[in-house]
This record gives structure tokens, C-alpha cells and sequence, in this order.
């Protein structure tokens, strides 16, 4: 940042006459407590909501007015209604920011990033959106180190959704900084915003953000605002409050306008005063004070703008100058517009009046001065401050007067500024406004287009689906095959089923050559051959693909090369194609060195994915970064699967706090994820950690064994009865799912995690039937990781099922599959697996008689455990073997029901002749439930009982209880 002094303030907070603030007692108390808690090194966020009107800027001007006099640095931005510059009301506040010295050991790379977004070129393309919130955090950090920093943002409600995004990820970045961020925005429609009240729904969770919700004016409050301003003692002031509190109900605004026409009225004994209908009605009678010549003047101030330039004025009026310049004074007479302190320009008092200009300004007249203003901007203004933006805003509005074409050009210049500083929300909805003004068919087309990919980037894909629908229309074939693949793209992303994409691309393509040297047409192949994969038609989507590439290959064109791969390694694939698939992944990578497209998030994806499963560390770790890099070149989209990826290595290391942080991570940009696919990604995620951790409680106490898996996800309603030990009930889902199976299922991505939970439900019922039917399912995956989804549930080796399989059922020798297991976990080095394939291997030796290997596998299983692996820590623990070291009993048995009862099943057994659950011995033990379950099941083998009613009555019969 350049060397600089303090900032001034802006020149509307200390507009002359402008009457002290009047109560909001208690609001001002909580920004200044905020206000403290900054200066001492705690950060604070503070979001004020009210009705228009309601004080919310005067509250803001107050507390900034506060911070600077107590030697904070303030920082101000604002959003207008019509047409603004991308990522406002960042844009002032930034350009103040970079005026500012560098503090020492501030970030030289926020500064460079900043300064190439917000300097005179504005891109910020080569730097990508994730790592331009991290610099705007980044750089008000390090400016809050040198002095205390206070950010004051206005009028919130206009501002776009990615402006949104950077506020929620600066107020959740200064929690430990010397900074206040205070954000006002109105509350009521039509002009609340939803991705606003989104946003701060989701921040205000955290201990540093508040909210303050302004009400209307209480009678007190009014007492003391008519002592204020109008002298009246509280005796006085109650009547005139209480008819102020009638006719404007408390609105500060409303109130200011009508308390002195209220006390001339009560004064002179006129009729009582009534409030006009509108606000704007309130103010008529200011407008009508004003003759002709003022009021032009001041109808072209309002359409203009919220402030106006006198320059840009006075260029624009048709009056003379010296009769524009009186009518300008006689309009702040009136009160209806205020001068700069700094005679720099004019400023309607308040929203609420502009409208009322506005409201009586005729639509035939409003489209005139539209284009009277841009074209005198345009003419005599080059320098004017957000003149692409007001261009393309005055044009369009004067597009009716021939205008449209103008419109269009600068429409389309305010979405590429937009597009350079990856404001990507603000630059589709500019394309899709210039595609709806052209009237050219073709060029319609092709801003759908644009509009569409930045839809797409913006992760809006219902949004981009639709606009490539409405080019599906068009009458070019060309452009037909270019939105029918859009389509696709649009669909496979959030994960939709491809059944319409496919009709839309096989419709598509009938309607151009099949020209196998046409890139269009290669693309499309490979467009499709992904649709008829995510429809299930693995094969036909398989050879679409390949062709696809081997096309791509033979007319060397790299960019189409490059899109065929993205397409193909995106296909679910079968275990004997997935080293080819990494390969692909690989390929795509080097192609996508140095070009802006995404292809290297896609290889990352796609590699992250096949490596897991293969076990390939080194490709693993190379696709990671990749994810890496892409979430920050690009949007939340690739940030998501960025995260999925950490919460997967995460989780398969153990290391649990870091994988509910990433967890954590995934929930909040789901918010900015605009997905419109239904997903369990989340639930199952959670499932998995709280699993892991001995968290499932509350889920398990909501089971009844009644659940239907058909209404449900079948896999995890039956692993949640196996971990509440309902075993009855988990057979039933499980003999369900295999009669429900289907080779379709087989090549799904949730299949591989479908048959690991079967596997766990198989062993944990000691159903051998369906033990034996689930064997050679698992048995393809053999030497791989059974992962469901992407990173969605890493279930680890699919070798250590085999073995438990094989080992419970005695079909087949299962050492190998053990000893191949390990060796899995190791290389990835992924400890949860690790220390599961231990355990199951010392199980096995231990079931062999090879007493001194299972001890020494179950002490290296317990020591990666630590404290971390609280189910398999129970699962350990009930291991006779286990047992045997805990209770010092000489007589238990080696193996699970045969032998006599060791001290801790005594102990369960007392409890379940008590009447007892296993829920409720588990909470009296301290135990968890599951190590409940198998101590219950193990009693229940070893004394032949049937049942725990028959269990209790062996357990009186022999004086246990």
C-alpha cells in the first residue's frame, strides 16, 4: 500500500445543518461496546437492519464520526440502486485501503493483488476469486495492525451477490484483529436481499458478529425527539408523540418530515394532521414550492442519481447556467437536496426523497433525460466516476428512443468489468440483460452464451441450464450443439441424472455433419458419452468417450483434446480402467498449464478420486494440489470439492477436529454452492465422523426398527442399526438392499461405500448367507480403497473386508487379503484403516491361536487409536483378548461365545436381568453402546440363552443377581 495520512471522511458526514442524532440509546451503546472491543484487539461485525428511513446511516455516520475522533482509521463504501462497479461497496473502500502505509510484515502479495484488481486495469482474472477475498482480508489485517480500522458499509440491500460473498468472508476473517466492520441494509421488501440475510444468518452464529434490528420510534423516544428538536419539556412533547407515533408510526424519517407541519398545525388549531398515503406524498408539498425551472433541474438531478456532480448537472439541464445555478439554491432551500461540506456535490437527503422526484417525473420523460444524461456523459465526461456502468444503466432506460444498441455495447462492457474482477453473479445477469435488449437473433445467442458460462462459474447451474435451453431454440445448428453440451455441463456438475441432457445432445447432433475433423462435433460426442454414463449406460457412455478422444487426437487440436479428457474422466469407471483414467487425469493437467479454463480443477478432481482408490500417494498428493490451486483461480465450486477432498484425507488420517473443520467448511459453501441437486453428502459425512468419534447418540435414539429403506437411504439406516446393536432390524435392511441389487448399481458412486456398509452389517449380524453374497461383489475391488462419492465416506482397504468376510464364513484362507490391507493403508498413509486392518488382522490370528501376533497387532492398532478412535477402541475392548488384560481373567475363553463369562459380561449381565438396554448399560458402564451390544451378544452365545429374557433368568437361576 502507498505511504499516505489519515483519511478523510466523506464529505455527506459533515454536511452542514445535518441535527445531532436523537435516541438510540441502546443501539449506540452496543457499536460503541463493538467500537471498544476493536480498539483493544478483538474484531467485531456488526449488521443494522431497518425499514427505510429508520435511521440505519445515521447510526452509521455517528459511530464513524466516533471511531475517528477516538484515532481510528475509518474505511466507507456505499451501494447505489441502479447500475454499480463490481463487488461495490468494496470498490471506495479498497481504493481507501491502498492509500494507506504498509504496516510492517504486512502481505505484499494482498497488496499486489489488490492493486490489480482495483487499479486502474481492474483484473483480477490471473488471480482468481478465492485469493482476492483472501487479500481484501489479508490487507485489512495488516492495515488494523498499524491502527485501529473501522469499516463502514452502507445500504447493503443493493449490493451483489458477490460483493455479499467478500462481506460474509471479511467479517469471519478479523475476529482477532483491530477492526470493526458495521453493515447497514434494509430489512423490508421489496428491497431486502436474500443472499444478504443468507449471509448474515450464517456469520451471525459466530461469538464476534451481532445484529441490530432498528424499530420505529417508541412514544418515549419521540418525547425526547421533540425535546431535542423542537424545545418541547416532556410534559409538553406527550401529545404531539403520541399523534406523531399515529401518523408515521415512529419511522425517524417520516417523523423528521412531519413534526413540524404536526406543531404549526396543533399551534394554529387546524384540523388535526393526517399522514399522506406515501412518503412521497409527504414531500409534495417541497416539490411544489418550487417553479418550473427548479423543478427540471431537480427531476434530472433525481434520475441521475442519489448524488450528482454539479459539472455533469448543469451540462445536462437545458436551463441556462445562472438559472440552473438558482434553482440548485432553491432546491437545498427546500430541502431536497444538501451541498457537500467540501462543495464537492449535491446529495438527495435520503432515498426516500429522490423517490418522490422520481414518482412524478412521467415515464415519456423519464426515457428523455435517461438518454440527455448518457449522452452528455458520454460526449463530455470520459473520466466520470462508474461511467460504463451509468451508461449502460441510462441507455438501457432509453432503449424505447433508439437507444438499444448503445445499451447493448455498454451492457456488455459493464459484464466484462464485472468479469475482470470475478464479480461472475453481476456479470451474467448484465449478459442476460443485453441478450433480452439485442435485437439481433445471433447475437442474442451468443450473449445467452456468455451469460450462461458465467452463471456457471458463479456455481448458479439452474441458472446457466436455462439460458442454454433458450439457445436450443436458436435456428443455428451450431449454436443448438454449443447449448445442448452447455446443458450437459450445467447438469453433470450438480450431479443431475443425464437422461435430458442425452436427448438434448443426440437431438443436437442430428442436426450437423458427423464430421469426425469438426471440434464442435468431437465435443459433443464427449458431452454425451458423460450424459449416458450419469444415466447408467456405462458402455455407451464409454465408447462416446473414447472415440471422442481418439477424434480429438487425430486433428491435434489441444483445446478440444483437452475438453474430450474433462469429459471422460469425469465417467464412473470400472476398477480394470482406473489406472487409464489416471493417466487421462494426468494429461489433461500438462494441458491445462497456462490456460484459463478450469481442466486443471477437473484433473485434480478426477485424479484425487482414482488415486484414493488405487492407492497411488504420490497422484493423490499432485491431485490435491490441484484442487488446491483451482479453489482459489476459481469459484466456490472447485473450493467445494477442494474441501471434500481435506475432509476425506482428514478423516482417513484421524484426525478428526480437522475433518469437522473441513466439515464445517463444506456446510457454509453449500450456501454459496448453487446447487440445485438433492444431496446426503453431508449427512453421510457427519454420519461417518460422529461414527468414528462415539457421537451417534442422538441419531441412534430416534430409531424405532420400524423405518422403511426404501423411504430412506437404505446403507446408512442399516448401518445405524448396527452400530444401536437393533440387529433384527439390520438384517431386514440388509436382506432388502440385496434383493433390491441390480448391476446397475455396480458402477454408481455411491456403490463402492453401499457394499462396505453391507459387509459391516453381514459380519455385525453373523449373517452368513449374505455374508456369501457379498464376498465376490467385494472381491473386484480387491487391492483398491472402497471410497463412496468423492470423499464423501472413505471406508479404507476393501482387502480388510475380504479378509473379515473370509475369516467369519471359512471359505478361504483370509491372511493375504490382511496382510494387503495394511500394506494399503500404509502407503497412503492413512491411520483410521490402518489401525481397522490391525485390529481385524489380529482377530483372525487370535480366532488361528496365534496369540503373540494378534498382541502384537491389537498393541500397534491401540497405540495409532490413541484417544482419537473411539469405535474402534470399543471394538478392541471387547475382544476376549482384551478381556483377558483388563479383568485379569484366567478362565475366559479365547474365542467370542464359546467359554465361561468373563468379569465385564458378569457385570452386563447383572444389568440386562435388571431390565436394562443396551442404551442405558452403556451410559452405566461408560461404555459405548456398540461394546454394549457385542458384551450382550457374546452372553447371549456363550449361555446358549435365546434371548435377554432368557439370559436374565440364568443369570438369577445361577445367584448372579
Amino acid at each position: 500500500m502507498r505511504t499516505g495520512s489519515a483519511l478523510a471522511l466523506p464529505s455527506t458526514w459533515t454536511t452542514p445543518g445535518i441535527p445531532p442524532i436523537v435516541a438510540r440509546r441502546a443501539e449506540l451503546r452496543a457499536l460503541r461496546a463493538a467500537l471498544d472491543a476493536a480498539i483493544g484487539g478483538d474484531g467485531r461485525a456488526v449488521f443494522v437492519t431497518g425499514e427505510p428511513g429508520g435511521g440505519k446511516s445515521r447510526l452509521l455516520v455517528a459511530i464513524g464520526l466516533e471511531a475517528h475522533a477516538r484515532g481510528a482509521t475509518v474505511l466507507t463504501g456505499t451501494c447505489i440502486e441502479e447500475l454499480g462497479r463490481p463487488l461495490e461497496p468494496f470498490d471506495t473502500a479498497i481504493q481507501q485501503l491502498l492509500r494507506l502505509p504498509v504496516a510492517p510484515g504486512g502481505s505484499a502479495d494482498a497488496v499486489a493483488a489488490l492493486e490489480s484488481a482495483f487499479g486502474p486495469s481492474g483484473d483480477a482474472r490471473a488471480i482468481g476469486r478465492e485469493q482476492l477475498y483472501d487479500a481484501v482480508v489479508d490487507a485489512v489485517r495488516d492495515a488494523a495492525a498499524r491502527n485501529p480500522l473501522v469499516v463502514v458499509l452502507d445500504d447493503l440491500h443493493w449490493a451483489g451477490a458477490d460483493a455479499v460473498r467478500l462481506l460474509e468472508r471479511l467479517a469471519i476473517g478479523i475476529a482477532d484483529a483491530p477492526v470493526l466492520v458495521v453493515a447497514a441494509s434494509r430489512s423490508a421488501p421489496p428491497d431486502r436481499s436474500a443472499a444478504l440475510v443468507g449471509a448474515v444468518g450464517r456469520v451471525a452464529r459466530l461469538a464476534h458478529v451481532s445484529r441490530i434490528a432498528l424499530a420505529p420510534f417508541t412514544h418515549d423516544e419521540l418525547i425526547e425527539y421533540l425535546g431535542e428538536r423542537a424545545g418541547l419539556p416532556p410534559d409538553r412533547a406527550a401529545g404531539p408523540a403520541r399523534a406523531l407515533r399515529t401518523i408515521t408510526g415512529g419511522n425517524p424519517f417520516l417523523v423528521g418530515e412531519a413534526w413540524p407541519r404536526l406543531l404549526a398545525a396543533m399551534e394554529t388549531g387546524e384540523p388535526a394532521f393526517e399522514m399522506p398515503e406515501t412518503s412521497a406524498d409527504l414531500l409534495r408539498p417541497r416539490i411544489a414550492m418550487l417553479d418550473g425551472d427548479a423543478l427540471a433541474v431537480l427531476q434530472v438531478a433525481a434520475v441521475s442519481g442519489h448524488t450528482v456532480d454539479p459539472a455533469e448537472l448543469l451540462a445536462t439541464v437545458e436551463a441556462p447556467r445562472e438559472v440552473a445555478l438558482r434553482a440548485l439554491d432553491d432546491i437545498v432551500r427546500a430541502g431536497l437536496l444538501e451541498r457537500h461540506a467540501d462543495d464537492s456535490g449535491y446529495a438527495f437527503p435520503h432515498a426516500i426523497a429522490r423517490q418522490a422526484v422520481l414518482d412524478l417525473v412521467p415515464p415519456s420523460e423519464a426515457m428523455r433525460l435517461h438518454a440527455r444524461i448518457a449522452e452528455t456523459l458520454e460526449a463530455r465526461f470520459p473520466s466520470a466516476p462508474r461511467l460504463v456502468q451509468r451508461l449502460a444503466h441510462h441507455y438501457d432506460a432509453a432503449r424505447a428512443l433508439g437507444y438499444g444498441d448503445l445499451a447493448v455495447t455498454y451492457l456488455i462492457r459493464a459484464a466484462e468489468s464485472a468479469d475482470r474482477r470475478l464479480a461472475h453473479q453481476q456479470s451474467a445477469a448484465l449478459l442476460e440483460r443485453a441478450s433480452a435488449v439485442t435485437s439481433r437473433s445471433d447475437e442474442a445467442d451468443r450473449l445467452r452464451a456468455r451469460a450462461a458460462r458465467s452463471w456457471g462459474l458463479a456455481a448458479d447451474f439452474a441458472r446457466a441450464r436455462a439460458l442454454h435451453e433458450l439457445n436450443l431454440e436458436s435456428a443455428d445448428p451450431r449454436t443448438r450443439v454449443r447449448a445442448a453440451i452447455g446443458f450437459e455441463d450445467a447438469s453433470w456438475r450438480p450431479g443431475l441424472i443425464g437422461v435430458r441432457a442425452a436427448e438434448l445432445l443426440g437431438a443436437a447432433l442430428a442436426g450437423i455433419d458427423a464430421d469426425v475433423r469438426d471440434p464442435l462435433y468431437i465435443e459433443a460426442l464427449a458431452s454425451r458419452g458423460r450424459a449416458l454414463a450419469f444415466t447408467g449406460d456405462v458402455d455407451g457412455g464409454a465408447a462416446d468417450g473414447d472415440l471422442a478422444i481418439r477424434l480429438a487426437r487425430a486433428i491435434g487440436d489441444e483445446r478440444t483434446l483437452a475438453s474430450t479428457l474433462r469429459a471422460r474422466i469425469a465417467q464412473p469407471d470400472r476398477i480394470g480402467e482406473l489406472r487409464e483414467r489416471l493417466d487421462q487425469a494426468e494429461e489433461l493437467a500438462r494441458l491445462a498449464t497456462g490456460v484459463d479454463e478450469d481442466w486443471a480443477g477437473a484433473a485434480g478432481m478426477a485424479g484425487a478420486h482414482t488415486a484414493y482408490v488405487l492407492g497411488d500417494a504420490e497422484h493423490l498428493a499432485a491431485a490435491e494440489r490441484r484442487l488446491a490451486e483451482s479453489s482459489l483461480r476459481w469459484s466456490a465450486y472447485w473450493r467445494y470439492w477442494h474441501a471434500c477432498a481435506g475432509f476425506g484425507r482428514a478423516f482417513s488420517e484421524a484426525r478428526f477436529e480437522l475433518a469437522a473443520a473441513r466439515l464445517a467448511e463444506l456446510e457454509a459453501i453449500e450456501a454459496d454452492f448453487r446447487s440445485d441437486a438433492s444431496s446426503a453428502v453431508s449427512a453421510t459425512q457427519t454420519f461417518m465422523l460422529r461414527r468414528e468419534t462415539g457421537r451417534l447418540g442422538p441419531a441412534l435414539r430416534l430409531l424405532t426398527g420400524d423405518e422403511s429403506p426404501a423411504a430412506n437411504w437404505a446403507p446408512g439406516l442399516m448401518a445405524l442399526y448396527v452400530e444401536a446393536g437393533m440387529l433384527d432390524a439390520a438384517r431386514r435392511v440388509l436382506h432388502w438392499l440385496l434383493e433390491h441389487d441390480a448391476p446397475a448399481r455396480h458402477v454408481s458412486t455411491d456403490w463402492p461405500g453401499r457394499l462396505a456398509l453391507m459387509a459391516e452389517a453381514a459380519l455385525g449380524c453373523r449373517d452368513v448367507d449374505a455374508a456369501r453374497a457379498i464376498r465376490p461383489l467385494m472381491a473386484e475391488f480387491a487391492g483398491c480403497n472402497l471410497l463412496l462419492g468423492f470423499f464423501v465416506a472413505p471406508f479404507g482397504p476393501a482387502d480388510r473386508y475380504l479378509g473379515e468376510l473370509d475369516a467369519f464364513t471359512g471359505d478361504a484362507d483370509p491372511g493375504a487379503h490382511f496382510v494387503a490391507a495394511i500394506e494399503l493403508a500404509e502407503r497412503i498413509g492413512a491411520s483410521l484403516h490402518l489401525a481397522y486392518s490391525l485390529a481385524a488382522s489380529a482377530e483372525w490370528s487370535r480366532a488361528t491361536g496365534d496369540r503373540a501376533t494378534a498382541s502384537k497387532l491389537t498393541a500397534r492398532a491401540r497405540r495409532l487409536a490413541g484417544e482419537r478412535m473411539t469405535r474402534l477402541l470399543a471394538i478392541l475392548d471387547a475382544a476376549p483378548e482384551a478381556v483377558e488384560s483388563v479383568d485379569a481373567a484366567p478362565e475366559a475363553s479365547d474365542d467370542l461365545g464359546d467359554g465361561p463369562l468373563t468379569h465385564r459380561e458378569t457385570e452386563v449381565l447383572r444389568l440386562v436381568a435388571d431390565g436394562l438396554s443396551n442404551r442405558e448399560i452403556a451410559r452405566r458402564l461408560v461404555i459405548s453402546e456398540h461394546t454394549a451390544a457385542n458384551h450382550v451378544r457374546s452372553i447371549l452365545m456363550k449361555t446358549g440363552m435365546p434371548n435377554r429374557t432368557s439370559a436374565a433368568r440364568y443369570a438369577r437361576e445361577r445367584g448372579l443377581v
